[in-house]
């Protein structure tokens, strides 16, 4: 039915009673309500209306004959249940009568008022919102009304009287205009039936949103787009806007303005033609999801919210991609569902999005989508595609990474997965084809089939050219020799191994490319592919313009097949068989004074040190050859950089048929790739090997291997390009301590913002020259311009506490302030895209596999992984250690540090074990060497850290999928759960176990303590009050001023009666799945305990130690906590000094000298401390300050 256009201000409100039904022993009568228009019925027993009665007898004084009275006797018969029927009736129209303008509650819940009237709807609302609205208000959860309950509300601001008519101040209608102001997140659930019992429908009834002034997120289904008033409004705060079930037209919800005006703009376009109206934009709106309608085309109303990056049409009757140039900034676009049969030109209208979902469409070809260079996700499922040569169009796609097609006529096809993956050439391993990550077996087909295309290919193109090259008479046959040719081994006497680096079927295809090879360089043992190619280049190539040219990559594959006779067997299988790469490369001398030769005069390196040894065994600057070394090859397993120099004029002159020719006559170099850099700078200019040459800067590399300089020079410019990424890839996945450099200042800060230094006269270069092509995680808008409030925490977080020792790269880092902070992370740390630094923590770490070694840590949360940048003390966690003995005042030349970092990213990671009162956490990765304890001890530092972590952890779960979900949009977005409680383990909804001390913990450690307590103490009065994870300071004689004291981790526990210190194993335990035998040590070492009775004074202040307080305790005789004897007890009396420890103890005292890190449990040890002292002393503790 329709609903009334005027104000319910004075329906009339009509009651009756139309029957009754005996329900078991009772009688139910049935009573229909009419207020306006709308109608319901209600089902009450006389027992009802009794209770009704009495409760309006007391609160409304009305008459106590004014009910029909109680029968016991034939209370059901037909004749009384009429009777009463009518009386019931009179009794409820004299109360209506009694109470004209407002109806008692009781009253109006009886009669379901609540649910169907507006006055009782809106009063019900207000009452709730005045219980629970600043509940709800601060949970930010999202919050739900019916388009009945907006209708109430919006009539009710229509009339005329007070916003609180029946004299309760709890229904006053501005509670619920006090919460509609503040709330961020609304949903509007409609219905196509009528409400309940009444003939009330939700479809047909208005509703006024301008009552919402700080929505964020507002959903609307099953509403007819006719009754959603102002829904404009919401312009300036509306984030997320999603709309089901409700529309025809994109235009009748974007701009409901169009109707009144047949000319209108965006505002901010300028345009010639004449308007009607300038309609703002929807400026915060960034996700719109009008999926679930009827929409049949893409109007012009996009135009109205260019911020829209997350644009879901899902399940709509679209057939046409059009008017989508106009989102700019549109990353996510889900068209499944459609009628779509073509995608023609849709590049132009779809700009750089990244998400992109065509599926269950009309699909048949995918030309459309062949320059979308941006699409990281594409989803073709459910189509109508049957031939795999449409998956050619997006081959070629360079950021591809998730593909669909599953429910395609293609995916019955034999051998389906790896025909699709090979279209994808070098980036098969890259892509995940229907959710499933590319095998090794699928890789290895896809080698072979790629093998046999390229094979077709060239023999095709053999045949194309021979013509061609026939028509150039003899000059290739007849083309001067040079020099060195003399020397270089015929094609026909060579081995089958020196074949493949001397065939000659591409020479001229190859030559082609753009190289930086002249004549001058050549040496005598150049290989005969590289004499031969400057040859053609020179004779051959200005002759034939025409032929196309193309890389060789047969040099590559041919030399990692063989890379594996160069590679040990346990590299191999590290290597997972996968050896990447194979460039034919040169080494340059470019500094006559070198660092390699200081090294090797250097007697602090040994002899099997890595830098000499790298620069000796690969002979890399050779006097006599003018600069320039052999050609070599470069290749990369997964943990090492190989270099295998080969002997071609040795290897020429062997015997072919000698079974270790190529071994004998070639060397292979492993260098680790953890400690192999690019050069820090951001700039890699190429220096010249002399004032008249300067080679192309594409073909040039400068690595960094520990401290010293390689300088690799390319081949093919392509070449250097597969390396970087391969490089990079390679690098970032290794799961194990590796390097970084950090570039400074000549002042000695560091430099965040990487400029290109300012070349010579002689070194300058174009600006085209400067390699752009290093691979950098891409970093989105948010990214570089960070939020002030991020950037303040990170300054509050960016705190060293003073008893952390410091090396060069890690004060740098605790010295950068502001946007510094970001900056550094993008450049020098940050490894995957997208990635933003969330929290920085300063603590010491200890590491699973070298439980003895505590050294210091930054440590970096951002959102995809856990970074620990370490101090110069984590060259003893590597296995090469000796590399890193080196210091910056020797290499004055360098404007860079190198520093240590661990990665974790947060997919790998597992578990984490939070220590006894937050003292300590230890993370858990997949192996030993991912399990790191940080010694925060402090438990404010710990709790921050934990939290900021599961906030992180939360936001991994909320990335939007392309794919449809049966869950709506709240429900998959505003989710705030973050785990759930089992036991002492908190799973978090990100699979990552929260694991936290369980009583069987506390008590053993309660048990070991409670061995060495005092017997006179009852064991009922014996509890552990502080656990706390301090330093004992000891004075170290002989040293100077600064450094007079040592710090000695310890645990310290305080009892009731004792104290304690302990030596604790914070790594090892509780034991890793992996462990198959208990550790060593045990987990806690008893050393040290004494009575607090015992306890003289407290010395506080700066003495000995900043901020340390020193326990004096009078060595009284009596019963010693620590019973066990050892061989020291009967040492001479010289061994008697060691009881008065620390400075100025008298005769007779023990001082233990203890600094506590954290200041809240400092405070708290003394409070604890002076209160149990008292009460075994009955006097206050005396604190004596020194100074």
């Amino acid at each position: 039915m329709d609903a009334p256009h005027l104000p319910e201000q004075s329906a009339e409100k009509r009651v009756r009673i139309v029957g009754s039904e005996l329900v078991e022993n009772y009688t139910v009568y049935i009573i229909e309500v009419n207020v306006g228009d709308h109608r319901w019925t209600v089902k009450h027993r006389y027992s009802d209306f009794h209770d009704l009665h009495e409760k309006l007898t007391v609160e409304k004084k009305i008459d106590k004959h004014l009910l029909p009275p109680k029968k016991i006797i034939g209370k059901n018969s037909k004749s009384l249940v009429e009777k009463r029927q009518k009386e019931l009736e009179v009794y409820l129209q004299t109360l209506l009568s009694r109470f004209p303008a407002s109806t008692p509650k009781v009253l109006s819940n009886f009669l379901l008022f609540h649910l169907y009237e507006i006055n009782g709807i809106a009063a019900a609302l207000a009452e709730e919102l005045f219980h629970k609205g600043e509940q709800l208000l601060a949970a930010g959860e999202v919050f739900l009304l019916r388009p009945l309950q907006l209708y109430a509300v919006s009539q009710q601001l229509k009339l005329a009287k007070p916003t609180c008519a029946n004299g309760d101040a709890r229904a006053d209608l501005g509670h619920i205009l006090d919460f509609t102001c503040r709330l961020k997140y609304l949903k509007i659930p409609g219905m196509k039936a009528v409400v309940g019992t009444s003939n009330i429908e939700e479809q047909s009834l208005p509703f006024d949103l301008s009552i919402f002034k700080s929505l964020l997120q507002i959903e609307i289904s099953d509403c007819d787009v006719g009754q959603i008033k102002d829904l404009p409004s919401l312009k300036p705060t509306l984030a997320t806007l999603s709309i089901h079930l409700s529309a025809s037209s994109m235009k009748e919800i974007l701009v409901p303005e169009a109707s009144e005006f047949a000319q209108w703009e965006p505002e901010g376009v300028d345009t010639d033609c004449p308007v009607t109206a300038i309609i703002p934009t929807w400026k915060m709106l960034t996700t719109l999801d009008m999926s679930r309608n009827f929409i049949r085309c893409i109007d012009d109303s996009v135009k109205l919210i260019p911020e829209v990056e997350f644009l879901d049409l899902s399940y709509n009757e679209l057939s046409l991609v059009e008017n989508l140039q106009h989102l700019y900034n549109l990353v996510h676009l889900d068209l499944s569902f459609n009628k779509l049969t073509v995608l023609e030109g849709v590049h132009t209208k779809l700009g750089n999005i990244k998400t992109l979902n065509l599926s269950g469409n009309q699909l048949e070809t995918l030309s459309g989508l062949s320059k979308h260079y941006s699409l990281v996700n594409l989803d073709l499922s459910s189509n109508r595609l049957a031939q795999l040569d449409e998956i050619k169009h997006i081959g070629t796609l360079p950021c591809l990474e998730k593909l669909s097609l599953a429910d395609n006529p293609m995916c019955i096809i034999p051998d389906y997965r790896t025909k699709v993956l090979a279209q994808f050439c070098d980036r098969a391993y890259e892509v995940c084809l229907d959710g499933t990550t590319t095998t090794e077996k699928e890789l290895d087909t896809v080698e072979v089939l790629k093998a046999i295309q390229k094979a077709k290919e060239a023999k095709d193109r053999m045949a194309n050219n021979e013509k061609k090259v026939s028509d150039v008479p003899g000059q290739a046959a007849g083309r001067p020799q040079s020099s060195s040719s003399s020397l270089v081994a015929p094609p026909s006497s060579s081995s089958p191994s020196l074949s493949r680096f001397t065939c000659s079927s591409q020479e001229i295809t190859t030559c082609k490319e753009k190289a930086f090879i002249t004549k001058e360089i050549l040496t005598p043992v150049d290989s005969t592919r590289t004499q031969r190619c400057y040859d053609v280049y020179s004779s051959t190539c200005d002759v034939i313009p025409q032929v196309e040219t193309q890389i060789d990559s047969s040099l590559s594959s041919e030399v990692t097949f063989e890379s594996r006779l160069f590679l040990n067997s346990w590299d191999f299988e590290e290597s997972e068989g996968s050896v990447k790469g194979g460039y034919l490369i040169h080494f340059l001398n470019l500094d006559s004074s070198t660092s390699d030769k200081n090294v090797a005069n250097n007697p602090q390196f040994p002899k099997n040190s890595v830098p000499s040894d790298v620069l000796s065994q690969i002979s890399l600057f050779e006097s006599d050859q003018d600069q320039t070394s052999n050609p070599m090859i470069l290749f990369l397993t997964s943990r090492y950089l190989c270099i295998l120099k080969v002997d071609f004029v040795a290897l020429a002159s062997r015997d072919p048929t000698e079974a270790s020719m190529m071994q004998s006559c070639s060397k292979v170099t492993r260098i680790p790739l953890s400690f192999t850099l690019l050069d820090p700078k951001q700039c890699c200019l190429c220096r010249a090997v002399s004032n008249s040459r300067l080679f192309y800067d594409e073909h040039v590399i400068e690595l960094m291997v520990g401290h010293e300089c390689l300088t690799v020079v390319f081949a093919l410019p392509q070449d250097k390009f597969m390396f970087l990424r391969e490089f990079t890839q390679l690098r970032s996945s290794l799961r194990e301590i590796k390097t970084i450099a950090l570039q400074c200042t000549k002042k000695g800060h560091l430099k965040v913002h990487s400029c290109p230094a300012p070349a010579t006269a002689t070194e300058r270069i174009p600006a085209s020259s400067v390699p752009q092509e290093v691979p950098r995680p891409h970093l989105t808008l948010s990214l570089l311009y960070p939020a002030k409030s991020l950037i303040q925490q990170l300054m509050e977080d960016n705190q060293c506490p003073s008893h952390l020792s410091l090396s060069s790269s890690l004060l740098l880092i605790s010295s950068l302030k502001g946007d510094q902070l970001v900056h550094f992370f993008q450049n020098n740390v940050a490894e995957m895209e997208n990635e933003e630094l969330k929290h920085i923590l300063w603590t010491s770490v200890l590491f699973y596999r070298s439980p003895d070694v505590e050294t210091t840590a930054c440590v970096l949360l951002s959102t995809k992984a856990i970074y620990f940048i370490l101090d110069d003390t984590a060259s003893s966690l590597t296995n090469q250690s000796m590399m890193w003995t080196w210091h910056r005042s020797e290499h004055k030349d360098r404007d860079f540090l190198i520093s240590f970092c661990f990665t974790l990213k947060l997919k790998d990671l597992q578990s984490i074990n939070v220590g006894l009162f937050d003292q300590y956490f230890r993370v858990m990765g997949p192996s030993a060497d991912h399990i790191i304890s940080c010694l925060t001890r402090d438990s404010y530092s710990t709790h921050r850290f934990l939290q900021q972590l599961m906030m992180v952890l939360s936001l991994l779960e909320k990335v939007p999928s392309p794919e449809p979900s049966e869950l709506d949009f709240y429900s998959q977005f505003g989710n705030k759960s973050t785990g759930k409680m089992v036991n002492y383990e908190l799973v978090h909804s990100s699979k990552v176990k929260f694991i936290y001390p369980s009583e069987e913990e506390i008590g053993d450690l309660t048990f070991i303590v409670a061995e060495r307590k005092t017997p006179q103490v009852p064991s009922h009065s014996f509890n552990i009050l502080l656990y706390v994870l301090v330093f004992q300071v000891h004075i170290v004689p002989g040293q100077t001023a600064q450094n007079q004291t040592v710090l000695q981790p310890k645990t310290l526990i305080l009892t009731s009666t004792d104290v304690f210190l302990l030596d604790e194993d914070h790594i090892s335990y509780p034991l890793p799945e992996f462990a198959k035998e208990p550790p060593q040590r045990d987990k806690y070492c008893l050393t040290d305990a004494r009575r607090i009775r015992d306890l003289d004074r407290v010395l506080m202040g700066y003495q000995t130690y900043p901020q340390a307080l020193t326990l004096v305790f009078d060595d009284v005789p009596g019963p010693d906590l620590l019973c066990h004897l050892t061989m020291d007890h009967f040492a001479d009396g010289d061994g008697k000094g060691d009881r008065t420890q620390g400075f100025g103890g008298a005769e007779g005292e023990v001082q233990w000298c203890i600094f506590v890190p954290g200041a809240d449990s400092r405070e708290r040890l003394i409070s604890l401390l002076a209160r149990q002292w008292e009460t075994l002393c009955s006097r206050e503790l005396p604190v004596e300050l020194t100074g």
